[in-house]
């Protein structure tokens, strides 16, 4: 009985570990890297959400150094799409798809990859890109993942 005060501290702790974040976890990244990124990623979107009829709710704040975040939400809005940014004071509509994302680096032997991974309503969308000589590549294909 004594126990349970810890048994729960431990549980609610677990939680907080697996709790998701979101955003652009690089530094640094080379303006063509972003570039490639957010054509890539809107060409994606275009296939799976039809522009002119689909609203997106960003939900995440966008910081002033994340290049990525700020030419998704441009390249979107000139593509078609109605974007709505994130906004802490107000909810996000319930109208609308919600789009995360998370831009990282693997911990790999291989330093120029990076991995893109967007949230996007209930699916989500995934790819690796190298870095080499100041060129972006594909590192395989899109995976989608429906839940």
């Amino acid at each position: 009985m004594k126990y349970w005060p810890l048994l729960l501290l431990a549980i609610v702790g677990m939680g907080g570990c697996a709790t998701p974040q979101y955003g652009n976890f690089t530094s640094h990244t080379p303006y063509t890297l972003n570039t490639t990124l957010v054509t890539d990623t809107v060409k994606q979107i275009e296939l799976l959400y039809p522009p002119a009829s689909t609203k997106i709710n960003i939900g995440q704040a966008i910081t002033k150094t994340d290049l990525f975040g700020a030419g998704l939400i441009t390249t979107l809005r000139n593509h078609g799409y109605a974007v709505q940014e994130f906004n802490e004071k107000y909810p996000l509509s319930d109208a609308g798809i919600n789009l995360r994302y998370i831009i990282d680096v693997p911990a790999t032997t291989y330093q120029n990859l990076y991995l893109i991974k967007i949230m996007l309503g209930t699916d989500t969308l995934s790819r690796a890109y190298a870095m080499q000589n100041d060129t972006v590549i594909p590192a395989g294909s899109w995976a989608r993942r429906e839940n």
